[in-house]
Parts: structure tokens; sequence; C-alpha cells
């Protein structure tokens, strides 16, 4: 059993939260038998599928997830610039990528998932008004944030950036990167802590940060003074 009747209990409680039905891409390598079943040589795919249709299972309908593989849907594997698997991907109407995940939701990243998906599908938390006011400040950005599944600060700073590229509509885009999956990465980025985020493979981040921190980041200092963000 994936998870425990206890931690079953509150995944669906987190679950029933989601406002509006949404749609996750899942792109692993999986094979379509003869018998029609589908084999993942994949481990972490098998694991991040798994985990991903228990979500579903108990979303009460709100929740679907589209499986691609990388060896047999090979245009949306390209057209979606699928380099590693598992990948998960929340699109928008407009097919364009919001938020990536080279990672697996698991361990202490699972409750910003879920924090996530709700604001996917719609739960407004109170500071994205003063996000939106200042979408026009903000350029277009691409945002790396290197954590992993035993981080104890990741899990309060992965819904910050997982917002801001909701809210922006993907102005704001992007990835979250497991360091321990994905070492060559985090090398790459001289990432030896986490979390880590670079903003346009130029601007770092070390460690936490608040909604303010990160709008004023991204506004590059020209942001508005007043409310919550005085």
């Amino acid at each position: 059993m994936l998870f425990s009747q206890n931690e079953l209990d509150n995944i669906k409680r987190e679950m029933t939260k989601l406002k509006d039905t949404i749609s996750l891409k899942l792109f692993t390598d999986f094979k379509t038998q003869e018998d029609g079943s589908k084999l993942r040589k994949c481990m972490a795919c098998e694991g991040t599928y798994e985990l991903l249709k228990t979500l579903e299972d108990v979303s009460g309908g709100k929740l679907s997830i589209e499986e691609y593989s990388t060896e047999e849907n090979e245009e949306d594997s390209k057209k979606y610039d699928i380099v590693r698997i598992p990948a998960i991907l929340f699109v928008d109407e407009e097919e364009k990528v919001v938020i990536k995940y080279s990672a697996t939701p698991a361990g202490a990243e699972l409750a910003p998932f879920l924090k996530s998906l709700q604001y996917f599908s719609g739960v407004s938390p109170y500071y994205k008004d003063q996000i939106v006011s200042h979408l026009k400040k903000i350029p277009k950005s691409k945002m790396k944030m290197f954590i992993t599944k035993t981080c104890p600060y990741c899990p309060a700073t992965v819904p910050v950036a997982n917002l801001f590229s909701i809210v922006s509509k993907g102005k704001v885009s992007v990835e979250i990167i497991d360091v321990d999956a994905n070492p060559d990465i985090a090398m790459k980025y001289q990432v030896q802590g986490v979390p880590h985020t670079i903003i346009n493979d130029k601007d770092h981040i070390y460690g936490m940060f608040t909604p303010q921190e990160l709008l004023e980041k991204l506004t590059k200092g020209e942001r508005d003074l007043g409310g919550m963000y005085s």
C-alpha cells in the first residue's frame, strides 16, 4: 500500500479542496503490451504514476491524469521538450506549460504538491491580487527550483514559486528539480544546498523566500510598496 490509512485520509481531505476540474500530463517510458497493459521500465516512473493515480482516485473526479510515453508519443514529447522522466506538467488551456516537475512529489514534497494542485484548480490565496497587480512589471521569466524529498524548508517555498507561475499564466514558469534524481543538473548550476532557485539562469535565491521577496526579485525592486508588501 502506497500510503497508510491515516495518510490517505489526510490526502483525501486536501483533495476535496480542489475548486475546478484539472488535468496533469505525466510522461513516462511505458510500452503498451499485447494485452493492453502498460509496462514501465523506469522505477521512478512507476512510483510517480501510482502516486498520481492515487490522487486521481480520491479527487472525486476533480483531477485526471493523462499519461504519455516517450517511447510511443514522440511528437508530444518533442512538443513539451521532455528530456527526463518522469515529468509532470501543469498545462494551461492554451497548452502552455506553467509548472514542470522533474521530481516525484513524495515525502516532504507531497504536501506542497497538493497545495499547488489547489492553486491550479482556482483556489486563491490572499496574496494573489498583489501578484496580479504587478504582472506588467514582471518580465517573462523561467525559474528552476532545486529541492530534495527530505528538505525541511522546501515545502514552504515550492508553493510560492508555483503560485507565481499559476497566477501569471506561465509568464513566470517554474521547473521543480529533485537534486538526488538529477545530480548532473545540480552540478551544472553549482547547487550545494536546497532550496536553491535560479531565475533566467542567472539570478540566484539561496534558501527560503516569501511571496514579497520573490516579487522583489522578479520586479527588480520596482514593486509597489503598501498593504501586505510594506
